[in-house]
């Protein structure tokens, strides 16, 4: 059950990530409206220059690995040892969030600090994303390590 529901909040909290802080950042920062913001975001969706759906691309990418190391890791737990699978979990929810922070601070940058370079910055995220998926993922363990073997012990 918990290695279904990463699965799914992986695959699409990371295409979704960058489309939602596109739209709040145009509601919330520059006070656009509800109903033209999104009808600014739709045109752009696919517009040369704009292309707002590789950008979502290219962030749910890291994500999408996260989604099958999440499968095959804690899919594949055994299932008469509940404290391997909890730290596991641990482990890649700290690696997830890690990621969605990193990327949702790569995109409001961009968004609020606009730039003729600043567009690159999303074809170096995925790469930041996956550098940062082990690290976040060995402070998950250890955070886990600390905190279960307390509980269980």
């Amino acid at each position: 059950m918990m290695a279904r529901l990463g699965v799914w909040i992986s695959l699409l909290g990371g295409l979704l990530l960058p489309w939602i802080i596109m739209l709040t950042v145009e509601i919330l920062v520059r006070d656009i409206p509800y109903p033209r913001a999104w009808r600014s975001f739709t045109l752009h969706l696919f517009a040369p220059g704009y292309n707002f759906f590789f950008v979502g691309v290219l962030t749910a990418l890291p994500f999408v690995i996260l989604a099958l190391i999440i499968l095959f890791h804690l899919g594949t737990a055994p299932a008469n040892n509940a404290l391997i699978a909890y730290r596991r979990a641990l482990g890649l929810f700290s690696a997830g969030l890690s990621m969605a922070l990193i990327a949702a601070w790569v995109h409001v940058d961009v968004l609020i600090h606009p730039d003729a370079q600043g567009a690159l910055a999303y074809f170096y995220l995925p790469i930041l994303l996956l550098m940062m998926l082990p690290f976040g993922y060995g402070l998950g363990r250890a955070l886990a390590k600390i905190f279960l073997s307390r509980l269980s012990g």
